[in-house]
């Protein structure tokens, strides 16, 4: 079996070096702890008193691993997180959250030292490495969210897909034909982030299926960055009768550009969000949702994660949950208005 002597050797560097590494006490640099992290992967090294012990006994603290704290965490990343700390608090769980901005180092870090017995995984991307990571180790996880290769791994998450194209078919219902999609930056979806991508394509879809004029704008979350997109769009594009966004933080910039343009909602203009119903009915006038299962989905990630940890040896069947955002009809949309 490999030891810290082991890692450092292979590693080139000190064993004190090691032990930051591990313990993430004192900063090390980017590449040295690279090659920390390199020899550790090579070694197959296991911590080992610490590890031992708790591989014993339960630690009874899972942790939940939220790497985008530089977008802040919005409506839907709360009602999550606070959905899954009040049920891991009821099946007897202590809950930890990690912000940590290096995914990777934290996942070794948690996996490692032995202070969780499971994590669960938010913000998947398509080609997640952090996936891979714990799937390496044997290390029990589950995924709100979910990417291209979930084989073996428990999910749940919204069929943003879905989401996207009933959207659109009810706004084709009501006789709209030029719909605009505020969506994800560029940068978000060639990062391959889950929800950008399949609100994309849901998008794409819809239109094509419906044949609408459907047009993408790239978009950050920001109130201030969506102002002016919408501003930008409905002087150069008068004809668009609806808006869809998944971006509930952005919301009230797209209704001020409306609002300051003269587009009277719903009478002008149709909004329909992919949202939480508490977010919704924040504006004036509320808003048409699809409605975002964001406790649902907390609730359900924790139980997937728990079921691991308390199988009686053997492996579980994987199970994968995609929730339906269910349309509710709100003062945000209405007929498309006669040209």
């Amino acid at each position: 079996m490999a030891t810290m002597s082991d890692v450092a050797e292979r590693a080139g560097v000190t064993l004190s070096t090691v032990s930051y590494v591990l313990s993430g006490k004192r900063a090390i640099s980017a590449p040295t702890r690279q090659r920390v992290l390199d020899a550790i992967e090579e070694l197959d090294f296991q911590p080992n008193q610490l590890g031992r012990a708790l591989a014993q006994r339960r630690s009874n603290t899972m942790a939940l691993l939220f790497p985008e704290l530089t977008r802040g965490i919005g409506e839907h990343q709360l009602e999550i997180i606070t959905s899954a700390a009040e049920t891991a608090s009821q099946h007897g769980f202590s809950f930890l959250l990690s912000i940590s901005k290096d995914e990777e180092t934290e996942v070794v870090h948690l996996a490692q030292r032995g202070f969780v017995d499971g994590l669960i995984l938010m913000a998947i991307k398509q080609r997640d490495p952090r996936v891979e990571l714990l799937r390496h180790r044997h290390f029990p996880f589950a995924m709100i969210g979910h990417g291209e290769d979930n084989d073996g791994i428990s999910f749940v998450d919204v069929d943003f897909l879905d989401a996207v194209r009933e959207a659109l078919r009810y706004l084709a219902g009501l006789g709209h034909r030029r719909v605009a999609f505020l969506g994800s930056s560029d940068a978000l979806l060639d990062s391959g982030y889950g929800p950008a991508v399949r609100t994309f394509a849901g998008f794409e879809q819809g239109s094509a299926e419906l044949g609408l004029e459907g047009t993408w704008h790239p978009c950050d979350t920001t109130p201030r960055e969506a102002y002016a997109v919408v501003e930008e769009l409905l002087r150069t594009s008068p004809d668009v009768t609806a808006l869809v966004t998944a971006h509930h933080e952005a919301i009230g910039g797209m209704v001020q550009a409306a609002r300051e343009l003269g587009r009277r909602i719903p009478d002008d203009l149709s909004l329909v969000a992919i949202t939480s119903p508490r977010q919704a009915e924040a504006f004036i006038p509320a808003l048409t949702t699809m409605d975002f299962p964001a406790a649902e989905m907390g609730r359900i990630g924790v139980e997937l994660l728990i079921r691991q940890l308390e199988a009686e040896g053997g492996e579980l069947e994987p199970i994968h949950r995609l929730l339906h955002a269910e349309l509710t009809v709100r003062q945000s949309s209405g007929p498309a208005p006669e040209r």
